[in-house]
């Protein structure tokens, strides 16, 4: 990963020294960065995974959930070859409880993944499935997916300027254009176990970076996506005292 995501020229030797048989990543608004893949990363990937004959499994999960420019068009979309095994969700756009995705790739592949999902819980829920149709046949999505983006544009800009106001000189951060999250890094070395602990103690969840690189020793993954404007206020002035004494 780099300032745009996920860099297609190291799939070579990173395959090459880990034997990886696939590729997962996630191209639009990445989990933990917040990170869209630009167009010419994206054809630049799908060349490369030809090359090496590596299928890759694109998580879809945020990209109804683009908040500034253009819309993004997913790397399925560049598919010629069926290498690319597209995932979609409406757990992030609906509700997580509903339990509901679908998948696009080569027919043998969809017929092999649905001979497992139903030996192994028998399918999903008939009545989740149905609501879902009429939801998405209705019209009713695309209501309601425009709330949420205006919501949730609302609480990413109440974020940023609270990192501006509380984190600047400590921090450095970027913009994401959608998604959920915001990639934060120190300026300085600190303990993100003691951040975490500390924040805890006044209500605050964090995840720190180390949960998703191991390199990432002085990086938070903060959401913007659940708390009150509020919330997301005292919340991020209080991780920047903490961090600051702990610096």
């Amino acid at each position: 990963m780099d300032a745009g995501g996920l860099d297609p020229s190291v799939i070579p030797a990173v395959k090459k020294r880990h034997g990886a048989d696939l590729l997962y990543t996630i191209p639009s608004f990445h989990n933990p960065t917040g990170k869209l893949m630009s167009e010419d990363r994206k054809r630049e990937l799908i060349q490369i995974s030809k090359q090496l004959s590596l299928p890759v499994i694109e998580d879809d999960a945020y990209g109804d959930l683009q908040l500034d420019g253009p819309p993004s068009s997913p790397l399925k979309a560049m598919d010629r070859e069926g290498s690319i095994l597209y995932v979609g969700t409406l757990s992030k756009t609906v509700s997580p409880g509903l339990r509901i995705g679908w998948v696009a790739g080569p027919e043998p592949v969809i017929e092999r993944l649905a001979d497992i999902k139903m030996q192994t819980d028998y399918g999903s829920s008939s009545l989740s499935q149905w609501a879902a149709a009429k939801w998405l046949s209705s019209g009713l999505y695309d209501e309601n997916l425009s709330r949420i983006k205006v919501e949730l544009r609302q609480r990413r800009d109440e974020a940023l300027r609270c990192l501006e106001t509380y984190c600047r000189g400590i921090a450095r951060w970027e913009k994401p254009s959608g998604g959920f999250y915001i990639w934060v890094t120190f300026l300085k070395p600190l303990s993100l176990s003691a951040l975490f602990e500390q924040a805890l103690q006044k209500n605050i969840l964090i995840n720190p970076g180390t949960l998703y690189d191991k390199e990432a020793k002085y990086s938070i993954r903060l959401s913007y996506s659940y708390a009150s404007l509020t919330e997301l206020r005292y919340g991020i002035q209080t991780i920047a005292e903490l961090a600051g004494k702990l610096m």
